[in-house]
């Protein structure tokens, strides 16, 4: 509702400007030289295919959550319903309260920053801590995301300098290698002291019940492995039939994303640690969180469901590109993120996925 006023800031802040112009088109030109590498209609092609599987998916939303929960549950993840942020707070808190949790490691989650659950936390006692670094840099500054796959893009190496050296209580350090070894080394601690881990998910796999995370970074492996318990936070959107499946959206991703072939950790979470497993979490969870999505369900808007949470859309906006992210006032900036926003605000039609009701749209079978 502020946009303007936030992005007359914006353009007024001479260390932003500087900091977007280097950001520029950087995410585009990788993106680019990816599709041309995979073949330019191979490519088309494969964004095609992404975009049916995610239409069959969201046409029969309620089956396929519920074959997930089945799936799920049959391999000992307890999946719980939350029909809005609210909810998600509430259940990750009452987790907390019930298996006697003090400290939270964080793989990067959108939907913890839509419930604000890292404040909710706090002030329940339960220490959060992000570990992807980017997150880990702005939680220091007190800031939110300004992008979703790169958080602290908004940041150039002498605040983040700066910041490092004010919180941790050591020498200033300007080479960003160092930096980088300071936050693991700063980091390791709470990985190895936390008992809670909380994760987000890009995919869940209806077929075997599996949470599918991607990450550039190895925080995700040691926040999913390492706690006792794992709570895994995730649009009810997310869902997908089959394995096979992920593997082509899997190809889309990281390329429309970073301009990677794949990113460096693929990981598919199938339940707690069982006999004879070297690490894992004793107890997993799925909170599956509707925040108004099921109001976009067979409207005008049902497209914006297919999103992937690559940041394509942002990183090619040229309004995006000239104010940042913060300018939007929300969780998710750029063009999805706009027009998302309502619905999960509840602006327009009010969430209609109670716990364990069956979503808006058409009913047909999970199965293949």
């Amino acid at each position: 509702m502020h946009f303007k006023s936030n992005a007359a800031g914006a353009l007024a802040n001479v260390r932003l400007q500087s900091v977007l112009k280097r950001f520029g088109g950087g995410f585009v030109e990788r993106r680019a030289t990816a599709r041309l590498a995979y073949g330019i209609d191979a490519f088309e092609e494969l964004r095609s295919a992404s975009a049916a599987i995610r239409d069959r998916a969201l046409a029969a939303l309620d089956g396929w959550l519920l074959h997930f929960e089945e799936q799920a549950t049959r391999r000992g993840t307890q999946v719980l319903w939350a029909e809005d942020v609210e909810d998600a707070r509430r259940l990750v808190l009452e987790l907390c309260a019930r298996h006697g949790l003090r400290k939270a490691v964080k793989s990067k989650s959108m939907v913890s920053e839509e419930a604000g659950l890292n404040e909710a936390l706090a002030a329940h006692g339960v220490t959060p801590v992000e570990t992807d670094l980017g997150e880990y840099i702005i939680q220091l500054a007190g800031e939110a995301p300004s992008h979703i796959i790169a958080p602290a893009i908004h940041k150039d190496k002498g605040e983040v300098a700066d910041l490092f050296a004010r919180h941790h209580q050591r020498p200033r350090l300007d080479d960003i290698e160092e930096l980088t070894r300071e936050a693991r080394v700063m980091l390791r601690e709470h990985f190895l002291s936390a008992d809670l881990g909380i994760s987000g998910g890009n995919f869940l796999v209806a077929e075997t019940g599996s949470v599918a995370i991607v990450t550039n970074e190895g925080n995700g492996r040691m926040v999913t492995t390492l706690p006792r318990v794992h709570i895994a936070i995730t649009g009810i959107e997310k869902v997908i039939p089959t394995l096979e499946d992920l593997s082509t959206l899997n190809r889309v991703l990281p390329r429309s994303a970073t301009g990677q072939d794949i990113s460096n950790y693929f990981s598919i979470l199938t339940g707690p640690r069982r006999a004879g497993d070297l690490d894992g979490p004793e107890q997993m969870f799925v909170i599956l969180v509707d925040g108004g999505r099921s109001g976009l369900v067979g409207g005008e808007l049902k497209e914006m469901l297919r999103c992937i949470r690559c940041g394509a859309c942002m990183n090619h906006c040229p309004v995006y590109q000239t104010v940042g992210g913060h300018a939007y006032g929300w969780v998710y900036p750029g063009p999805m993120g706009s027009g998302s926003r309502p619905h999960s605000m509840g602006w327009r039609r009010r969430s209609t996925c109670r716990r364990r009701r069956r979503c808006a749209g058409p009913v047909t079978s999970p199965v293949r």
